[in-house]
Formats: structure tokens, sequence, C-alpha cells
């Protein structure tokens, strides 16, 4: 019998760089983790010149990096108003868009490469814009976990977008290998969550039978959901809910917020309000307008 290989989709990284000189401002398209880290990441935080797109840059002279990852080639990944990022002459517009979670597919991923300890080492020099820009990706970041349910997951991470918070869905995040508990550690920085549940799973006890059942969220759903509020704590943590009939949701998280997520966008002013209780600065009128 010849054994079948699983061909394994691993994920493609992106890296932007603003330079002082725009002519060598740039994104560098569909490399593999390796690269990314061989040619650029080691030689810049140890403040050295790297090669990008044919050019020697000096770390110096960075104003600002945005890494993201995808599955998909460069030249997939479409923008709003259809373009593909690769073909798209605008990068900053490119940046902006990924930012706002408006690419399908791509993923901020900067801080996993880039801390604002890294960027501190990279030279006495460095200016503080760049710092500062590394230091606002890593404080607007907003855990997101969801279930099956793609409209509330696209309604949410694009209500986070236009809060100027930047969504990071758990699951979509490259696994490298590595389990769901030891991907917890790539969300030390982030203080806020927003889970979702959503009817997925139907379930009942093994005594009953089966026109007992009841829909339920996933079960790593409800993992994650308690990962979080351990971590978080509740206050920190904010569940939204499909009303669905027959859906049983798991309200006995004592003091935890469940709203339901409406069709009439109410579920958007608790976003809003516990965004802004738990310090977070947003323009509530970017998003109710």
């Amino acid at each position: 019998m010849t054994k079948q290989l699983t061909k394994v989709n691993l994920p493609k990284y992106h890296v932007y760089i603003e330079y002082e000189d725009p002519e060598k401002s740039g994104i560098r398209f569909n490399v593999s983790e390796e690269e990314l880290v061989r040619t650029f990441v080691t030689p810049f935080t140890a403040g050295q010149p790297f090669w990008f797109m044919g050019r020697l840059l000096s770390p110096l002279k960075v104003a600002k990096v945005v890494i993201f990852w995808s599955y998909e080639n460069a030249d997939k990944l479409v923008l709003p108003n259809q373009e593909t990022i690769a073909t798209c002459k605008d990068k900053k517009f490119v940046i902006d868009n990924i930012g706002k979670g408006k690419v399908k597919g791509a993923y901020l991923y900067t801080e996993k490469f880039l801390t604002p300890t890294d960027k501190k080492s990279v030279a006495s020099g460095l200016s503080s814009t760049t710092d500062a820009s590394f230091a606002s990706v890593n404080m607007r970041r907003i855990v997101v976990v969801h279930g099956s349910d793609e409209e509330m997951k696209q309604a949410t991470i694009g209500a986070l977008g236009k809060l100027g918070l930047a969504p990071v869905l758990m699951r979509e995040q490259p696994s490298q290998g590595r389990k769901i508990v030891e991907k917890f550690a790539d969300y030390a920085d982030v203080s806020f969550a927003v889970v979702l549940l959503s009817p997925d799973d139907f379930a009942y006890a093994k005594d009953d039978p089966p026109t007992k059942r009841k829909l339920r969220p996933q079960q790593d759903v409800i993992f994650e959901l308690g990962f979080f509020l351990g971590r978080l704590g509740k206050d920190n943590v904010l569940v939204f809910y499909r009303e669905f009939e027959n859906f049983e949701v798991p309200t006995d998280f004592e003091g935890v917020r469940f709203t339901a997520f409406d069709d009439r966008g109410s579920w958007k002013l608790s976003l809003i309000r516990e965004l802004t209780a738990c310090g977070y600065s947003v323009d509530a009128n970017r998003l109710l307008k």
C-alpha cells in the first residue's frame, strides 16, 4: 500500500517598511518565516543593515514596520476596491485596510517578531515615533474567539476595525505545529477579548433520546472563554451570543457579560461601552454612523 502524503499549507509572511526615503518604502510579499527572520528580523533587531527589495537599508531610518501573514499568496488577497494587495500601488492604503480587517485572509502579526523591547535594542538613535507605533499595535490588539458563524465573525472584526482596533482571530493565527494551549503565550500583551457564541453543535445527555438534543457552542470556544476569563478577568471579556431557538447558552459564568448579537445592531453599543470602561479610546461615531 502506498502511503499518501498530506500537503501542509504553510503561512506566507509579508513585511511593509516605511522608510525615511519614500522611494525605498514598500511591501515584500510571500516569504517564509525562516526567510523573514533570517533576512529582516535578525539584522533589524541587532541594529544592522538589512536587504529589502534589492536595497541595503539602515534600521535607523525605518519609520514603521508592519508584518502580516496569510495562507494565500498576495495576488489572491483582495482589497475593498477589488484590487489585489500585490498590484495596488498605494502600499499605505494596503496596510490601512489590513489593519482595519478589510482584507479577508490577511492578519497582522508584527508583535510576534518585533516588540517594543526589541525596538529599543536596535540603537539609541532610533526614532521615538517608531517605538510608539509598535507599542500602539500591541495596546490596540483585541482577541476574537469565534465558532462557525461567519456573519458574527465578520461583523465583529469589522466593528473593531472601524473603532481603530486590531482584531486578532486566534484560530486563524499560524499554529506552527503547536497545541492550542501553547499558542496562548502569543497573547500576553492582549488586555481584552470578545467571545462569540453561536449554535454550532448538537448535544444531549447519553440517557436521553436524540429528540432532547440542544444546540450548543463548540467546546473549544468554551475552553478559550474560560482561559481568557482566568487570564484577563471578567471585566475584560465580553461575550456575544446568537439568538436562536433551542440554543443553550452557558450563562452560568458568574459576573460575565452575555449580550445578544441582534439584527438591530444594539450589540455595537455594548461593545463601545465595555471597551471604553476598560480604558480604550474609541470613536463611537465611526461605528454607529
